[in-house]
């Protein structure tokens, strides 16, 4: 008799306790397509082998995209087919210039860091061509200096390091954008 009191006691107890909270359920957030590639502000290299993320946070190209990579970025010569003419970017490189505070274009200027010679720099693709970069936005576009080393020659092995992963399947087209835009430096050390 004591057992089933007992049993009767716990159940009538079990019964009047609170139950526990749920877990929160995770508010859904709409699907969005970002085309601005936001670099985070920790990176691995001097600031000068980056551009200014207010003005330069790369731009994704929305007519390429995962599905359709053997037709775009993974043709060979495909690039050749949406670059800028250069009288587009050399005077956007110039006016960029400026506005990273390169006022003074000396022709004959040796390239060191900081130059006001334009042919020091590249204007350089961001997320790049080969990677499914905006052609034309200038939020995908700056002037990167030649030197110091490393610089932009060593960025164009990146580019073409992640395409090779795009199009071999080791990482998806999205993950190389961000990775670029993010710290292609840190990409260089790692891999190069």
């Amino acid at each position: 008799m004591k057992l089933t009191t007992a049993i009767a006691i716990l159940v009538l107890v079990a019964g009047c306790a609170r139950p526990k909270p749920a877990p929160p359920v995770p508010t859904a957030r709409p699907e969005v397509r970002a085309e601005m590639l936001a670099p985070v502000p920790q990176k691995a290299g001097p600031a000068v082998l980056y551009p200014d993320p207010n003005t330069t946070p790369g731009v994704a190209n929305p007519a390429v995209t995962q599905a359709n990579i053997r037709q775009t970025i993974c043709r060979a010569h495909w690039t050749e087919t949406i670059r800028p003419p250069v009288s587009y970017t050399n005077a956007l490189k110039r006016q960029q210039m400026q506005e990273y505070g390169d006022t003074i274009y000396d022709p004959h200027a040796r390239c060191i860091p900081h130059s006001a010679n334009a042919r020091c720099y590249e204007e350089d693709h961001f997320v790049s061509l080969e990677l499914g970069g905006d052609p034309r936005d200038p939020k995908n576009l700056w002037p990167e200096p030649y030197k110091p080393t490393p610089g932009a020659r060593q960025k164009d092995w990146v580019e073409t390091f992640l395409k090779h992963q795009v199009c071999n399947g080791a990482m998806t087209l999205q993950d190389a954008q961000r990775a670029i835009a993010t710290d292609w430096f840190a990409i260089y050390q790692a891999h190069h």
